[in-house]
């Protein structure tokens, strides 16, 4: 029986690491996607004192380059010949309005526009599994996300919190969308709010963010229960043919918001395919 591979983007630390380890423990091939050689070779020694295996390889790329994204992609086709699971697990905050090269408000491109992108170039390795799973990690702060198409990358006003909600709606979105266009192939894909976790990124919260992070602390999850939803949603017989939605605690939850609505999803799908020059390449 073939090893399933896996690829998880944001993977050397937080819920990222904790996924791989969890996935490798169960028998997966993980190649963690990171933009730090050094830590992402550690998690691979980890994974590799665990679990007694090389179960584990990295590429590295950082999401806030286009350019990278790319080469994370024709690196894992020369390497692989498939992919059976893509994690979009990579999320930053950002305190501050920050421009990417590529042009892009940092917190949209890291959160969202970079792995739309990556997702799409993976797309033909996923065809070739027998069961392809795309897992996107979205967050529950989706609910408080507006989807506003003349604001996509907060050129009107920046909040840390309204951007990174609004990110966490984009990922939901696009999730549903692909779900659909994918529906008469092999390839699933499922959203993920993995719980407030106990993670770096929360504790360097800055502004407002701190002060919830503060807050929310008490009640945070270790990664390795944060990570337990998009473990199950890989790995598990239960789930193969489910698509299209939203998974909590390792179940499904309604997706509440006006705006993901077939209309702005469509128009959604169509802003990210021009602002990346992308045809659309999905079917079959």
């Amino acid at each position: 029986m073939l090893k399933p591979i896996c690829l998880i983007t944001g993977a050397t630390e937080g819920i990222g690491r904790a996924t791989a380890i969890g996935l490798a423990a169960k028998g997966f091939t993980v190649v963690l996607a990171a933009r730090n050689a050094a830590k992402a070779e550690a998690v691979v020694k980890e994974i590799e004192a665990i679990t007694g295996r090389c179960d584990a390889e990295y590429i590295t790329a950082d999401l806030r380059s286009l350019s990278e994204v790319r080469a994370l992609s024709e690196t894992f086709h020369r390497r692989y010949p498939r992919l059976d699971v893509l994690i979009n697990n990579a999320g930053i905050f950002s305190a501050a309005r920050i421009v990417t090269g590529d042009g892009f408000e940092a917190t949209y491109q890291v959160n969202y526009l970079s792995q739309f992108y990556l997702t799409h170039l993976l797309l033909d390795a996923l065809k070739h599994s027998n069961q392809g799973r795309i897992i996107n990690l979205s967050s529950n702060a989706y609910s408080a996300g507006k989807f506003d198409p003349g604001n996509l990358q907060s050129e009107k006003r920046f909040s840390t919190i309204a951007s990174y909600a609004a990110s966490k709606l984009l990922m939901l979105m696009f999730t549903v969308e692909l779900a659909d266009r994918l529906r008469n192939t092999r390839v699933a894909a499922n959203a993920v709010h993995p719980g407030v976790v106990n993670t770096h990124m929360l504790k360097s919260a800055t502004g407002l963010f701190k002060l919830i992070a503060i807050l929310a602390t008490p009640f945070a999850v270790a990664p390795e229960k944060g990570a337990a939803t998009s473990i199950y949603l890989a790995s598990s017989p239960d789930v193969q043919g489910i698509s299209g939605k939203y998974f909590t605690r390792c179940k499904e939850a309604a997706i509440k918001t006006a705006f993901n609505t077939p209309k702005n999803r469509e128009l959604l799908w169509n802003l990210s395919m021009q602002s990346l020059r992308l045809a659309e390449t999905l079917g079959g």
